[in-house]
């Protein structure tokens, strides 16, 4: 009896001390407190101490012991893993501050914690996803923000499947853009060809006007006097429509090639090796319209490269491209302005050139590439 009136009474069940208890026990505690090897979280320092000396503890601490690099590799594979699945599952692939997804994640009682891993701050395990291409990562003033890539195959296939959407509607653009050019020269050939060879319709002036097709703005100037225009014979105007159907001819042969010489192109091609991968070349001649030979800019080697292995480079705001498509191709010009949201660029026509000084907004990446600038030690 005497041993009983000396026992510390309980609180009934129900009771709100008992209830408060109890939560408690199921929140989290201080991580201090908290043993990963043991997976115990205990309730104090007193209570953490009294767990070191347990025969459990111990046996965990000799294995431990034995190989701790592949301890802390297995905790830092689980917690990388649960971290990604919570963020996969309820974010998705939007935009989202890091530390807003950690605090979901040690939400769970039983998650590995980080002083287990290999990496000491969240910022460090932000960067690590970064650098091995699992997430998109950004420093801003409220701090560091992470994106979800999604890498399933169904991810891949519909990215693929619209990137494919995308190239045919560009294409179909294109393609009729160059249909109507070409269309507008061979009516204008036809009606100077026509007024040749009735020259009596010339409303008596036998002199034959030429019209130049350029997109530019219209300016308002004086309309020439046809009296004052020198005499064009027949067959200087059949050698300039021999000329420009040659000319139609050369582009519809090209379809979408885009390669031109002297321009500067990025290796995408993993096939063709690690070293090139990546890297930076000028194309110094073209095989066909569809193969180049590529000097490479670090190495020097030469190499005879598909236009699917190689993609545009884009330089920065100041700098001379070459127009690689549209009605200006082969052009050069001066980037202006660069809009990352809409993957375009605006551009200044550079001097001496058939529609110097002309704006061209809205120009996709794509159509433009940065333009060689050749050493006297380089190829001509």
């Amino acid at each position: 009896n005497h041993q009983n009136s000396r026992e510390m009474p309980k609180h009934e069940a129900g009771s709100i001390k008992a209830s408060a208890i109890r939560q408690k026990a199921k929140g989290l505690q201080k991580l201090k407190w908290y043993c990963e090897a043991c997976q115990k979280q205990c309730r104090d320092e007193n209570g953490f101490k009294c767990h070191q000396t347990s025969e459990s503890h111990l046996r965990a601490m000799r294995i431990f012991a034995e190989n701790p690099e592949k301890a802390v590799e297995e905790y830092s594979k689980e917690f990388e893993a649960s971290f990604l699945a919570l963020l996969s599952q309820r974010f998705g692939t939007k935009r989202v501050e890091a530390n807003i997804v950690y605090n979901e994640y040690i939400s769970d009682r039983f998650h590995v914690h980080m002083n287990a891993t290999k990496w000491e701050t969240l910022t460090a395990f932000v960067k690590f996803l970064g650098k091995s291409g699992q997430c998109l990562v950004d420093e801003s003033e409220r701090g560091w923000f992470i994106q979800w890539i999604d890498r399933s195959p169904e991810a891949l296939k519909r990215r693929a499947q619209e990137e494919a959407k995308r190239k045919r509607h560009t294409d179909d653009e294109e393609r009729a853009r160059r249909d109507l050019q070409k269309r507008v020269r061979l009516a204008t050939l036809s009606d100077i060809v026509a007024t040749c060879e009735h020259p009596s319709e010339m409303c008596n002036t036998s002199r034959v006007s030429t019209l130049n097709i350029r997109q530019k703005p219209i300016q308002n100037k004086a309309i020439p006097n046809l009296q004052e225009m020198p005499l064009l014979p027949f067959a200087t105007i059949n050698s300039k429509a021999n000329i420009l159907h040659t000319k139609n001819q050369q582009e519809d042969e090209q379809g979408d090639s885009w390669l031109r010489a002297a321009i500067v192109v990025k290796v995408i091609a993993k096939n063709i090796g690690p070293e090139y991968y990546k890297k930076k070349g000028t194309i110094i001649s073209l095989v066909s319209p569809f193969v180049a030979v590529v000097q490479m800019n670090d190495s020097g080697d030469q190499l005879q490269l598909d236009q699917d292995d190689l993609e545009s480079v884009i330089p920065a705001v100041g700098k001379t491209v070459t127009i690689l498509r549209g009605p200006y191709r082969g052009q050069l010009a001066v980037i202006r302005k660069v809009d990352l949201d809409s993957f375009s660029i605006r551009l200044t026509l550079l001097p001496d050139q058939p529609d110097a000084g002309l704006e061209l907004d809205a120009v996709e990446y794509d159509h433009v590439s940065k333009t060689a600038s050749f050493s006297s030690s380089s190829p001509s």
